[in-house]
């Protein structure tokens, strides 16, 4: 598998990745906006497929990903370019004590983690790093309860570096 050599082609590579996570909900190609609450809230709105999935059921609720470029480095290594991406990637589940959701969310995070730590589409050695020091793979930055579109939610950021050969481009 080829790694990507733009920026659009490795936002829709992690998009892809993201998407194979069984449950993982909406997934949006960069952050959402709405004018109101309730179109806000549809963004991101969720039914699984497979009720047996999680205790959510056959519940609609929110459970939404968006992805956001946050910086670029660039380094020219051997007359060729090296852009290394840094991605967040921040996600909502909403609140529900009585089925222990943090857990379903905590489990979700773990789940992404690991479908990224195993992917080769994303430019390795930048997501697993070049030595036991360096650091490897999908950051939790943080986590906790948000109010999101009205909603008491469970929210998470992760944060990633992916690293692809960028070809030039002629103006």
């Amino acid at each position: 598998m080829s790694i990507p050599t733009t920026l659009a082609a490795t936002r829709t590579a992690l998009l892809a990745l993201l998407r194979t996570v069984p449950a993982v909900g909406v997934v949006h190609p960069c952050e959402r906006y709405a004018t109101d609450e309730r179109g806000f809230k549809q963004a991101y709105l969720y039914t699984h497929s497979d009720p047996a999935a999680d205790a959510f059921g056959a519940e609609p609720h929110i459970r939404g990903w968006y992805i956001r470029r946050t910086g670029t480095a660039e380094v020219n290594a051997n007359g060729r370019i090296l852009n290394e991406h840094a991605w967040l990637v921040r996600g909502y589940l909403s609140f529900k004590d009585a089925i222990a959701s943090e857990l379903i969310f905590d489990d979700l995070v773990e789940r992404i983690r690991d479908a990224a730590r195993m992917d080769a589409s994303l430019g390795l050695p930048g997501l697993l790093g070049a030595s036991v020091a360096e650091e490897r793979g999908v950051q939790v930055g943080s986590a906790g309860p948000v109010v999101f579109a009205g909603v008491l939610c469970h929210s998470a950021t992760m944060e990633l570096k992916t690293r692809n050969w960028a070809e030039w481009r002629k103006p």
